[in-house]
């Protein structure tokens, strides 16, 4: 038996239980591992690969938060999150993906997305986000501001551009600067490219 004391948070949190979350990932050993890592932080977790079956659980579970991998071969993310929205309008998501493209980040966010995080995803970092979103939700601040198109509307469009900025860069760099192979990988038109670096402000050539 440790004598250890818990932090602020953990003490506030083993108090009252973290809630229930449910992970859906056809990875099965990362879904395994961030269902351990959040089980022993204090959180039910509900585990399933397949989409399809987790809108059961969806419909039928009590569940604070859903975290979903993005490209899943069955249902991808979006598409199990917009039917999750249908049972559950208020139901706040977090998406990861181990690669993802502007019009995936944009899709995400339409559809309330709490976060959008890059696989492999830091489990220190799901935790902190989660927990934050299961205290706003307890008092009902997720329902009025996440999925309140007019009050959410500013701070989400924020996120989708510095994710936007994130993946052209990121695009960039990758290949030297090589503008045929950034349009392949981030499934974008040249305008389209051109436009958002320049309301970005991406320097291309200094990213080769």
């Amino acid at each position: 038996m440790t004598n250890e004391k818990p932090t602020k948070t953990q003490a506030t949190f083993n108090d009252r239980g973290r809630g229930q979350l449910l992970i859906v990932d056809d990875d099965i050993d990362v879904l395994a591992a961030n269902a351990r890592f959040l089980r022993v932080s204090g959180y039910q977790v509900i585990v399933n690969n397949f989409a399809s079956s987790a809108l059961e659980q969806v419909k039928s579970e009590t569940i604070q938060a859903i975290v979903t991998d993005l490209r899943m071969p069955e249902m991808d993310g979006i598409e199990f999150a917009r039917k999750a929205r249908a049972l559950k309008p208020l139901l706040p998501i977090i998406f990861f993906s181990a690669y993802g493209s502007v019009p995936d980040v944009v899709s995400a966010m339409q559809l309330g997305a709490i976060d959008f995080m890059e696989k492999p995803v830091d489990p220190e970092v799901l935790l902190e986000r989660l927990d934050e979103i299961c205290l706003a939700n307890e008092g009902g601040v997720v329902s009025r501001v996440a999925f309140d198109d007019s009050a959410a509307e500013a701070p989400f469009r924020q996120r989708v551009l510095a994710y936007e900025k994130y993946l052209i860069e990121s695009s960039l760099r990758k290949h030297q600067g090589r503008v045929s192979e950034v349009l392949e990988e981030l499934k974008i038109n040249r305008r389209t490219l051109n436009e958002k670096m320049s309301r970005l402000g991406i320097n291309r050539s200094a990213l080769k």
